[in-house]
């Protein structure tokens, strides 16, 4: 058992975990306020060279019914869950689905879509290095329908029960 006599163990008391923000902390890695003025008109904060794709992105994932807000920033971040945390404190300002997109990281906060939806669109958002491509991927993955997992497990319950049927009709013809 671990005491606190154990290096590793003392190591960890010692260290103070890597967080990304304290509560009520702007990130001192991009500047927020300018962010958050910058999604008001139009859902989009960009560099200039990415604004007009990623608006093609709002505005189609609109015409799906997702409240999309998008913010990719050139700012380097130094913790994977940088990007979590301003999609988190701008779904404190605006609703909807907030991707943010880092050169390194994606993060992202809904008030609609589960986290693990989120998290599947933020996994395959990832591999796309162009900004709007990412936006576009985390759209359409956290949107699309899921399978029919009820149909599925119906159709594999019918059959089943049709196969134990069929065997023991089998079974009672062969000793009957």
């Amino acid at each position: 058992m671990n005491s606190a006599d154990d290096d590793v163990t003392l190591l960890a008391y010692e260290s103070e975990p890597v967080i990304s923000l304290k509560e009520g902390e702007d990130p001192f890695w991009l500047d927020y306020r300018a962010v958050m003025e910058d999604l008001a008109d139009d859902g989009v904060s960009a560099p200039e060279p990415f604004v007009e794709g990623l608006r093609g992105v709002v505005t189609e994932a609109a015409g799906r019914g997702l409240d999309l807000k998008v913010v990719y920033t050139e700012a380097p971040t130094g913790v994977h869950t940088d990007p979590r945390d301003v999609a988190n404190l701008l779904g404190q300002e605006y609703e909807g689905t907030i991707f943010v997109r880092t050169p390194m990281f994606v993060g992202s906060s809904s008030d609609t879509i589960p986290r693990h939806q989120l998290e599947a669109g933020q996994d395959d958002a990832i591999e796309e290095f162009d900004p709007v491509a990412s936006a576009a991927v985390f759209s359409h993955k956290i949107t699309q329908p899921a399978p029919p997992w009820g149909t599925y497990s119906a159709v594999l319950l019918v059959v089943a029960v049709i196969a134990v049927v069929a065997f023991a009709v089998a079974l009672r013809r062969r000793l009957g």
